[in-house]
């Protein structure tokens, strides 16, 4: 089957799935650890170090939930290149193929950029502001010049690429400079403000954004838009930050019926924010069972992470998002086009 004729075929699937209120794993997430070589300041996802499945069971987890449905199979951490099988677990999803992507902080050497290009349809990386602010946070000289050497490298592959900057006190100054290297270089910039806890949802943001500041952001970011910088937060998105503290309802939130995370430890939760919850092992019961029988939370205030969000607008076919996405996957087959067509030096 030819990859339009599978991507149709995937689409017409997830269609009948939302039109039955049907679960299918459309697009998953699998946390390979929570490991990470860097020490974020507003992050504690490395603090949570647990069990991790081998390279095994994280393939018989690609292959049960691809025969499930399953379309898009990202990859993260904590830091997803510390694990050794990150390479080969893309190789193997991309040869089932699904559409892969991976979320690294880019402490990355050209060779290893190189070693996973060939099976990779999109990578997502932190810039969090110019080399002081970026390094002061990630607690790591060098990190700055590391992450943009990789941008500029995925970008010559004709690999999609995006970067999140997660916002606070240290970088609001910074949007329209992240938009500028967004266009410069190629790529497309999404925002997000510093949660207090990655992996409890009533922890709220940083106690610096108010919800004034985040008023003043979504209107900055609506701005740029306007002006046609490379932003890659959709309205509802913005929409959604202007709602604070209560963003959306978790209750009719879509991850857990089209999407979902696989935890180092073979948890399958809705997404990291609950998973203090009960639920199924994959390891236990099979991935495509504990992704079936996944309990969904009842409420909550929902949450302005950006690829949750995202996700849950997308599934919720809300067509601004849509149209969002799909805007920057036609603008990495335009640059992996041009590149294609280049005389060899």
């Amino acid at each position: 089957m030819s990859s339009r004729a599978r991507s149709l075929t995937s689409v017409a699937r997830l269609g009948l799935a939302i039109a039955t209120r049907r679960k299918l794993p459309f697009s998953m997430g699998f946390i390979l650890t929570n490991r990470c070589n860097f020490q974020c300041s507003y992050c504690n996802i490395p603090a949570q170090v647990s069990d991790e499945l081998s390279e095994v069971e994280f393939r018989t987890a690609i292959d049960e939930l691809a025969a499930l449905g399953m379309s898009r199979a990202g990859f993260s951490g904590g830091e997803v290149t510390i694990s050794p099988d990150c390479e080969s677990l893309l190789r193997h999803a991309r040869g089932l193929g699904l559409f892969t992507s991976m979320n690294t902080n880019a402490w990355l050497s050209d060779a290893q950029i190189d070693a996973l290009i060939p099976h990779l349809d999109m990578v997502v990386t932190s810039l969090d502001g110019p080399e002081d602010v970026h390094d002061g946070v990630r607690r790591r000289a060098g990190s700055f010049r590391r992450v943009m050497g990789a941008l500029e490298r995925f970008a010559g592959s004709g690999v999609a690429i995006a970067t999140i900057t997660t916002l606070g006190p240290w970088n609001l100054d910074w949007i329209e400079w992240v938009l500028e290297q967004a266009a410069r270089v190629g790529f497309f910039a999404y925002f997000q403000p510093a949660c207090n806890d990655a992996f409890h949802r009533d922890a709220g943001l940083h106690p610096a954004l108010d919800t004034a500041t985040l008023d003043s952001i979504a209107a900055r970011l609506e701005a740029a838009r306007s002006r046609g910088a490379p932003l890659g937060s959709s309205p509802g998105y913005l929409e959604r930050l202007t709602r604070a503290p209560t963003f959306s309802d978790c209750g009719t939130c879509n991850a857990g019926r089209y999407f979902g995370t696989v935890l180092p430890d073979g948890r399958v939760v809705p997404c990291h924010l609950t998973s203090d919850g009960s639920y199924l092992n994959g390891r236990q019961v099979g991935f495509a069972r504990a992704f079936l029988d996944m309990p969904h939370p009842a409420s909550g205030p929902g949450c302005s992470v950006t690829p949750l969000v995202e996700s849950d607008l997308i599934f919720g076919l809300d067509p601004r998002a849509i149209r969002a996405a799909s805007r920057q996957l036609r603008s990495a087959r335009r640059r992996g086009a041009r590149l294609a067509r280049r005389p060899f030096a």
